[in-house]
């Protein structure tokens, strides 16, 4: 049986960014106990997981819709924050790198939520909570609250464009561009 496939748009890290965030977590790696940590060339910020679409059209019109909406937008700089986690703070069930606060980064978002929309996605409608996912299940018997976890250096990286990420899960990267957007 074929896993279906499923779709979302971000923005990709430059690989020096995704190369310097893998090293500051590579300490928590050998002592932390995460179910899974995420590769560093999968590293992104999600703006809109799209999931199955139900059509192949959807997926063309959100794709013709970027290129027509996105064209006057700019590039601009993101910096991240600090690390942080979903789920039960005792045992969470990701662990993730924050970014500053962005108007850009939040209008940007809110104009592809209305492409994605309007191709007839379902969407998730909680707050955005920009981040990049470091690591998802915490396994360990131990409670994580009582890790010492150090700040992470904060980076400055340029959000150049957009991508649609189609997931394939049988993949090391898993997350792969099917189509780029370029700002300006």
């Amino acid at each position: 049986m074929t896993a279906l496939k499923h779709y979302f748009i971000g923005i990709s890290l430059p690989e020096e960014t995704a190369k310097s965030i893998y090293n500051q977590a590579f300490s928590l790696r050998e002592e932390k106990q995460f179910k899974s940590w995420v590769h560093p060339l999968d590293y992104h910020l999600t703006l809109a997981f799209l999931g199955h679409p139900e059509t192949e059209n959807q997926l063309e019109q959100v794709k013709h819709d970027l290129e027509k909406n996105l064209v006057n937008n700019h590039s601009f700089q993101l910096q991240t924050t600090t690390f942080q986690t979903f789920g039960r703070p005792q045992s969470p069930r990701i662990f993730w790198l924050g970014t500053e606060d962005s108007k850009t980064l939040a209008e940007l978002r809110s104009q592809v939520y209305h492409i994605c929309k309007l191709a007839d996605f379902k969407l998730d409608e909680r707050p955005f909570t920009p981040h990049v996912t470091i690591a998802k299940k915490w396994i360990s018997e131990e409670n994580f609250l009582d890790q010492r976890i150090a700040s992470p250096e904060q980076k400055s990286f340029t959000v150049a464009g957009v991508d649609l990420f189609e997931t394939k899960l049988d993949k090391i990267p898993k997350y792969h561009s099917i189509h780029n957007v370029m700002l300006r």
